[in-house]
């Protein structure tokens, strides 16, 4: 059963931009330190390509309390070694995933 995936775009106020994604019902990731709005959506873009292959739809949410509070994803920290590519990216959330799902178990 595919499950439904929303998120949200956040400038902060030091101009960097903060990406949140929940899959339904209640897993909320944070993606932080967005040098542009661009970058941001081009990661959004590159989610909406992966959950499209499960048949997830991806949509814009409603700001929500709380959605700024959501945990980093593992690899936010890591932004200067992160891979260039979208394909290396959509990887890397891919991991992320499924290690998070895996302690969830």
């Amino acid at each position: 059963m595919s499950r439904r995936v929303s998120y949200l775009i956040h400038d902060r106020d030091d101009g960097l931009f903060d990406a949140a994604a929940t899959v339904a019902p209640d897993k909320t990731y944070r993606r932080e330190g967005f040098a542009s709005l661009a970058d941001a959506e081009e990661w959004i873009d590159g989610l909406r390509v992966l959950m499209a292959a499960i048949g997830a739809p991806v949509v814009q949410a409603q700001p929500e309390p709380g959605l700024r509070d959501a945990p980093a994803l593992p690899f936010s920290a890591a932004r200067a070694t992160e891979p260039k590519t979208a394909g290396a990216r959509l990887r890397r959330f891919r991991d992320a995933m499924s290690a998070s799902e895996d302690e969830a178990d």
